[in-house]
């Protein structure tokens, strides 16, 4: 999957430990084929993502990457368009419910993330209407999840977007919305976290949440 790691302190260049891993399958910079979704289609790939859930003791270690803390995930169909940084140590992705044109899911300590992309270009439902998508989505995959109330969030990087409580299962979470100037696409990424999952670590999954930023649009 695309990251970058970061400079080791004190050499401007990355450790060697995380150098070994830089070589994702799509690396950055490149420019694959652009993949243009229905919004619907879109936000029901992700949610169908979300449903299913992260089971840790189930899943093959063999599925699972470790990712360096301050790692750069690259989001979209081309390089640049949405980027997340790994906020913390410990964190693992699914790379069989991965795929960086279309979404990511990671998992730490009983805390589950995932971030997808939603194409709102060949669609007249438009970003106004994505929540009201998003709570329907979700009610029918699966009748117990809750959403609540959109309100404005703003990113790290300035990115504005739409954030609320999410519930389903006995877990407790958030969902948020990004979108970029354009507005031509979104971000969708969720966070829930089981009862006993530590506060530091979810606290570390909402900075990854924060993190988001769109470099093409930048200026």
């Amino acid at each position: 999957m695309p990251y970058q790691a970061l400079p080791r302190p004190g050499t401007g260049r990355p450790d060697r430990a995380q150098r070994r891993r830089m070589t994702p399958a799509r690396a950055l910079g490149g420019h694959p084929p652009r993949r243009v979704l229905p919004l619907v289609v879109g936000v029901l790939f992700v949610m169908a993502a979300l449903t299913a859930g992260w089971p840790l003791i189930d899943r093959a270690l063999s599925d699972r990457e470790r990712l360096p803390g301050g790692a750069l995930l690259e989001l979209g169909p081309s390089s640049g368009t949405a980027v997340l940084r790994v906020v913390g140590e410990g964190w693992s992705l699914s790379k069989s419910q991965s795929d960086p044109n279309s979404s990511y899911a990671l998992s730490r300590d009983g805390v589950d993330v995932v971030a997808g992309y939603v194409d709102l270009t060949t669609t007249e439902a438009g970003a106004e209407r994505l929540w009201t998508g998003l709570r329907r989505v979700q009610s029918v995959a699966d009748a117990g999840s809750r959403l609540g109330e959109p309100h404005p969030v703003t990113s790290a990087e300035g990115a504005r977007g739409s954030t609320g409580t999410l519930t389903r299962s006995g877990r407790t979470g958030t969902a948020t919305v990004w979108l970029p100037p354009g507005e031509a696409y979104a971000v969708e990424i969720t966070v829930l976290a089981k009862p006993r999952a530590g506060a530091g670590v979810v606290e570390e999954a909402m900075a990854l949440v924060h993190s988001v930023s769109f470099p093409q649009e930048a200026g």
